[in-house]
């Protein structure tokens, strides 16, 4: 047991070891600009590198927003946070119709591979939830009750 913990204790330095923040000078011009250029309202921008692939983490409003980029330039997987109102219409009837009991406390869409899913966390009481991914159908993806 204690190798086990060793060995992903290793891994996971690693990975976090592998990951640099950096300034906005040394992100390649065309993605600064062309976030900007996608996102003109963005604020807090922070970039990060892991291997040939760059992340940035930035705010428009107050909603966060993730987008993973690959060595050419494109994006590979967007994540943002998104208002109650911006959740599509057949999984809000879902969740009124399946989790009465239970409040929105966050939504954030995740774009990647062509794909949108939708990570809503659900709020019955201050000890009770539940994370749920649906796909654009409606269909649930994953569950995980806290």
């Amino acid at each position: 047991m204690k190798k086990l913990t060793l060995v992903l204790f290793a891994m996971l330095a690693t990975v976090v070891m592998n990951a640099q923040d950096l300034k906005s000078s040394e992100v390649p011009k065309s993605f600064t600009e062309g976030l900007l250029k996608v996102y003109p309202n963005a604020t807090d921008i922070e970039w990060e590198r892991s291997g040939t692939d760059y992340k940035v983490e930035f705010e428009v409003g107050k909603m966060e927003h993730e987008i993973w980029f690959n060595k050419d330039g494109n994006m590979v997987k967007v994540e943002k946070n998104i208002t109650r109102a911006q959740i599509p219409a057949n999984l809000m009837e879902i969740i009124k119709r399946d989790y009465p009991n239970y409040k929105i406390d966050s939504v954030e869409s995740v774009e990647k591979g062509g794909d949108t899913t939708y990570v809503v966390e659900l709020e019955k009481s201050w000890n009770e939830s539940i994370v749920i991914t649906f796909n654009t159908n409606g269909q649930i993806l994953k569950a995980m009750r806290d």
